[in-house]
């Protein structure tokens, strides 16, 4: 279900989204790609149309009925090749689900892109749950499925409306990156394994995040 909303409330909450904040410039021209490194230590977090955790904090629960929550509300386990996240930190639970009414919006950052104004942006807000993920087990992990390597990472994917937006990636052996498009029994057993692993390995309870904050780092 979701609802529009008068958003943001003060132009302090649409810096968060642009990446204006306190001590950046005022051009995004000169944000910096972020650096796996730079955030390994902290969280990346996935929306979710459900909340995960209740099932994972359950007794006996059967991961197979996990795995479609973690890549809802696409129907596909192969949307795990391309999985949209966002760094947590400036990006706070607060921001989970909000969404723009404008697609193009979601388009890749450049340089060139032209700076948005809140003013020209209506937003609405979904109903939408946080999934938090250690970067470090995301960050060139191998993953070994029937005999072959595959490695799974992330990168720094800002776009127009969102400078926070990270997205999973998946190799095979030959360093070719495999599209969430890419539709044979394969890809979709793969798909699932690769899920198997992050909610084995990556997931973190709330109070396990730390916080992402730029001065770490600079």
């Amino acid at each position: 279900m979701s609802k529009t909303v008068t958003w943001p409330v003060s132009p302090k909450h649409w810096e968060v989204f642009s990446g204006a904040l306190p001590g950046n410039p005022s051009s995004p021209s000169t944000y910096p790609i972020l650096k796996n490194d730079d955030i390994k230590d902290n969280a990346l977090a996935r929306e979710t149309t459900a909340d995960v955790y209740q099932f994972l904090t359950k007794p006996g629960y059967e991961p197979d009925d996990i795995l479609p929550l973690v890549v809802a509300p696409q129907p596909s386990l192969r949307e795990v090749f391309e999985l949209s996240t966002f760094l947590y930190g400036y990006y706070e639970e607060q921001h989970i689900g909000i969404r723009v009414n404008d697609a193009a919006l979601y388009a890749d950052w450049n340089k060139e892109s032209p700076e948005l104004k809140a003013d020209n942006i209506q937003f609405f807000q979904e109903t939408a749950f946080p999934l938090y993920l250690a970067a470090v087990k995301l960050d060139r992990q191998e993953i070994d499925f029937n005999g072959e390597t595959h490695i799974l990472s992330f990168s720094h994917k800002p776009t127009r409306v969102n400078y926070w937006h990270f997205e999973l990636w998946v190799t095979d052996g030959t360093g070719n990156r495999i599209p969430r498009d890419k539709s044979n029994a394969h890809t979709k057993h793969l798909a699932k394994s690769i899920l198997e692993y992050i909610i084995s390995e990556a997931v973190l309870l709330r109070t396990q995040v730390k916080i992402f904050k730029r001065s770490d780092f600079e």
